[in-house]
C-alpha cells in the first residue's frame, strides 16, 4: 500500500511539475509570438477547454481502461503539449497545442484522482491532501527549473521537460494498485444537488488557481516591473506556500473540521490576492502570491475528497463531475482576467478570484457528508 501512494504521489508530482513548466514560462510564449492581453486569453481558453473536454471523457474512459492506464494516457499527451505550444508558429496553432496540453491535464487530473481516493479507501484515513502537495512539489521543481532556464528557449527547454517527465510517469504508474477500479461508476453525469456546492466550491478554487497559474508572472511583469526570472519566482513561492499547508491540512480537517478549514482559508487567499493586487514591488507581489498559495491550498482537495466520501461507490463519477465544475473555473477565470486586464489593467482584473473566494467560504457547510452516507468516515 505505501508502495502505491508513493507511486501515485509521484504522478501528481509530474502533473504539477509539467503544468509549472507551461506557468513560469507563459510570458516568454507570450512575447515569442507577439499576444496581447487579449490573445494570450484566446490561447488560454483553448487550454482550459481542452481540460474540460478530458473531463466530460474521462469517467467512462477510466471505467473502460483502469486509472492506471488513463494516468499514462494522460500523462503522455501533456507531455506531448509542451512541445507543440514551444513550437507553435502562430496563435491558431499555439491555441491547438494548448488545447492538447489541457487535455492530457484533464484527464492526467481525474485519473490520479480517482486512483488516489482508491489509495486513500484502503488507508481508511485522510490523506487526500497529502497527494495535492506533491503536485506542489512538481509545480515547484518545474517553476523553478523555468526560473532557471529563463534565457533558454522554450523550444528547447519543453521538449526536453517533457520526454523527461513522460520517462517518469511511465515509470510510476507500474506501481498502481493491481487489477480493475471495481464500482467507480459509469458514464459522466454533471453534479447532482448533493455535489453541486462541492463542485461550487472547486469552481472558485479553480479560478483562483488558474489566475495564479497563467497571470502571476505577467502581472508581475506589467505591474510591478519585474524582469522574467524574477516574476517566474511568483509562481515558486505560491507553490512553496501550497506545498507547506498541503503537508499538514489532514491533521488540520481532522483537528479543526473541514468547514473551518475552508473558511479560514479563503480569508487568506483573499487576503494575499489583496497584497498582490496592491503590490508596488516585485518583492511584496512574489509575498502576496506566497499568501494565496496558502489560503488555496486545501480548497481544491477538499471538494474532491468531500466528493468521493459523498458517493464512494461511484468515486470517478463523483470527482469527474466535480472536477469539470472546477475546470469550468479553470476555463472562465483566466479568460475574464485576460478581458478585465485589456480595459482596465492587472491589478483591477485580480479582484475576480477574491470575488470568488467570498463564496467558496459560503459553501462551506456542503463539505460535511453526513453520517450513514458514507462508509469511510465523516470530516
Amino acid at each position: 500500500m505505501t508502495r502505491a501512494r508513493i507511486a501515485v504521489s509521484v504522478v501528481f508530482a509530474v502533473c504539477g511539475a509539467g503544468f509549472a513548466t507551461w506557468a513560469a514560462r507563459v510570458p516568454a510564449a507570450q512575447q515569442r509570438l507577439g499576444l496581447d492581453a487579449g490573445g494570450l486569453a484566446v490561447a488560454l481558453f483553448g487550454l482550459a477547454a481542452g481540460s474540460v473536454a478530458a473531463l466530460l471523457a474521462a469517467g467512462p474512459l477510466i471505467v473502460r481502461t483502469g486509472s492506471r492506464r488513463a494516468a499514462l494516457g494522460g500523462a503522455a499527451v501533456l507531455c506531448a503539449g509542451l512541445p507543440a505550444a514551444a513550437l507553435a508558429p502562430d496563435l491558431l496553432w499555439f491555441s491547438a497545442a494548448l488545447l492538447v496540453l489541457g487535455a492530457g491535464n484533464g484527464l492526467l487530473d481525474v485519473a490520479m484522482n480517482t486512483h488516489a481516493a482508491r489509495v486513500e479507501q484502503a488507508y481508511g484515513r485522510p490523506i487526500f491532501a497529502s497527494f495535492h502537495a506533491w503536485w506542489n512539489v512538481g509545480a515547484l521543481v518545474g517553476a523553478g527549473a523555468g526560473a532557471l532556464l529563463a534565457a533558454v528557449p522554450i523550444g528547447v527547454h519543453f521538449p526536453v521537460a517533457g520526454a523527461v517527465l513522460l520517462v517518469v510517469a511511465a515509470g510510476a504508474t507500474r506501481a498502481f494498485l493491481p487489477g480493475p477500479d471495481a464500482g467507480q461508476g459509469g458514464a459522466f453525469t454533471f453534479p447532482g444537488r448533493a455535489l453541486l456546492p462541492l463542485g461550487a466550491i472547486a469552481f472558485c478554487g479553480f479560478l483562483a488557481e488558474g489566475t495564479v497559474n497563467d497571470w502571476s508572472a505577467v502581472h508581475l511583469e506589467a505591474s510591478t516591473g519585474a524582469g522574467a526570472a524574477v516574476a517566474s519566482l511568483g509562481f515558486v513561492a505560491f507553490s512553496a506556500a501550497m506545498v507547506a499547508v498541503r503537508l499538514v491540512a489532514d491533521r488540520l480537517v481532522a483537528a479543526a473540521g473541514a468547514p473551518r478549514v475552508l473558511r479560514g482559508s479563503c480569508l487568506v487567499a483573499g487576503t494575499g490576492f489583496a497584497v498582490t493586487l496592491a503590490a508596488p514591488t516585485p518583492a511584496v507581489g512574489i509575498a502576496g502570491l506566497a499568501l494565496v498559495g496558502l489560503g488555496l491550498a486545501a480548497v481544491v482537495p477538499l471538494a474532491f475528497s468531500a466528493a468521493g466520501a459523498r458517493d464512494p461507490a461511484a468515486a470517478s463519477r463523483a470527482i469527474a463531475g466535480v472536477a469539470t465544475c472546477g475546470y469550468l473555473g479553470f476555463l472562465v477565470g483566466p479568460v475574464l482576467v485576460g478581458v478585465v486586464a485589456e480595459a482596465a489593467g492587472y491589478r483591477a482584473a485580480l479582484v475576480l478570484p477574491a470575488l470568488g473566494l467570498v463564496a467558496a467560504a459560503l459553501l462551506a457547510s456542503a463539505l460535511v457528508v453526513t453520517p450513514g452516507r458514507s462508509p469511510r468516515r465523516r470530516w
